[in-house]
């Protein structure tokens, strides 16, 4: 079947269940262990030290996560002291106090390409030190999410609590909890904007409300707004030569020793993107060495589009393995627009933004591409995309998936991040 996003909410009654270093998740095979680069770059030297942690593993890889995060499956349990060291040491931890708050995605390409009205990473680099800075907003939660776009229209799109929308040169608009609700400023009081939204938020949660979003808030946050905002056309999600820079995909999300040791070849740090894809600078003229690597180079990849959730062993409410399934699939996987979702239950964990095609638990591959054949046929595929758009104009809350994120092991959030909510 071919989803869409749709809005929802749900109460919550608990504290969310995000992993991290300080705060470990189990699943079934072990624990689980998500870092948050929040908008800034990655050394390739980082990635290298994280996979020596998971050597041992039978599938050792680092996932790259919905939220541009990147997570380590399998660690011991209970987490040993010289494995937190050794994460610390990456230094892709800054504050151990507010590592799950720190999740922030921003324009991958700001500041690489023209296509945006500036370049955010300085507002990036900003917000992450003020997050940190500021002992009351430890109390957001590991959900809380921050997006910074810099007017291209990428990230904006994606659910976010509180986001900033770059406008014009100096000038961006300030959203909470969705598109129609924002504030217009200068560019250089975005940060202040968004930490004084953000205060308000952990105050009103503080006092009773039981929310991990701003949407799920009984009352609008901030004050009486000065402005909506009209998106710009979706952006396509460039891989390939970006000038004289490269985006490639991970296949699967699942970053392995053979791909870092090609990237560290290229460049020195790489941008995690929320799509499972890294931003090399310079890295263009390297696309043949890359891909030969078994990184994704070119739109037509099939690994461009085709994604699963965590599957066995990994997960055990699964029905069976996706990510072998996915990598049969693969090579006969027919050209098309919409994504493809491999899931192992109705969770449907790390599923996309966009519409996509919904291929649950299939019996064999078989089966899944014959309904990849028929639900990314033209006349589906556009009225699944019509359904979409007329979601994306709904101002009364952002949009939200149809299945919640809470879908984790604990029915409290984990999984492939399943931060999809």
């Amino acid at each position: 079947m071919c989803r869409v996003t749709a809005p929802t909410s749900r109460p919550r009654q608990a504290a969310d269940a995000c992993p991290g270093v300080g705060r470990p998740f189990v699943a079934a095979d072990g624990s689980i262990v998500r870092l948050r680069p929040a908008g800034r770059p990655v050394p390739v030297e980082a990635l290298a030290r994280l996979l020596d942690l998971v050597e041992s593993q039978p599938d050792p890889a680092i996932q790259l996560t919905s939220r541009a995060a990147l997570q380590l499956r399998g660690l011991p349990d209970p987490l040993s002291c010289s494995v937190r060291e050794s994460i610390e040491s990456t230094g892709l931890v800054p504050s151990l106090s507010h590592e799950l708050v720190r999740n922030v995605v921003a324009s991958p390409l700001s500041g690489l390409d023209d296509a945006g009205h500036c370049d955010v990473r300085h507002v990036t680099r900003a917000l992450d030190a003020a997050l940190c800075a500021d002992p009351d907003l430890a109390r957001l939660g590991g959900r809380f999410l921050f997006a910074l776009d810099d007017g291209r229209g990428d990230v904006i799109r994606e659910t976010f609590d509180l986001g900033v929308l770059a406008t014009g040169r100096g000038r961006c608009v300030v959203l909470a909890g969705g598109t129609h609700r924002g504030w217009d400023v200068p560019l250089e009081a975005a940060v202040p904007t968004l930490l004084a939204l953000a205060r308000e938020f952990v105050e009103r949660t503080r006092g009773g409300e039981t929310a991990w979003h701003v949407h799920e808030l009984d009352a609008p946050l901030g004050p009486a707004p000065t402005t909506g905002v009209d998106l710009p056309a979706r952006p396509a999600r460039p891989l390939g030569a970006v000038g004289d820079h490269a985006v490639v995909a991970v296949p699967l999300g699942l970053l392995r020793r053979e791909h870092v040791g090609a990237l560290g070849r290229v460049t020195d740090e790489v941008r995690v993107t929320p799509w499972r894809s890294l931003v090399v600078e310079h890295g263009a003229a390297a696309l043949a060495d890359l891909e030969e690597a078994g990184l994704a180079t070119h739109p037509e990849s099939a690994w461009h589009r085709l994604h699963a959730c965590t599957g066995l062993p990994g997960c055990a409410r699964s029905a069976l393995d996706t990510r072998a399934l996915a990598r049969r699939l693969a090579p006969v996987l027919p050209a098309g627009r919409l994504p493809v979702h491999v899931s192992g239950c109705e969770r449907r964990c790390g599923t996309p933004s966009t519409a996509y095609v919904d291929i649950l638990a299939p019996v064999s591959p078989g089966s899944a591409l014959r309904q990849v054949r028929d639900e990314d046929a033209p006349s589906r595929r556009d009225a699944a995309e019509a359904c979409e758009s007329d979601h994306s104009r709904i101002d009364a809350e952002p949009r939200r998936r149809v299945v919640d994120s809470v879908r984790n092991e604990s029915d409290q959030s984990t999984g492939d991040e399943e931060e999809t909510s």
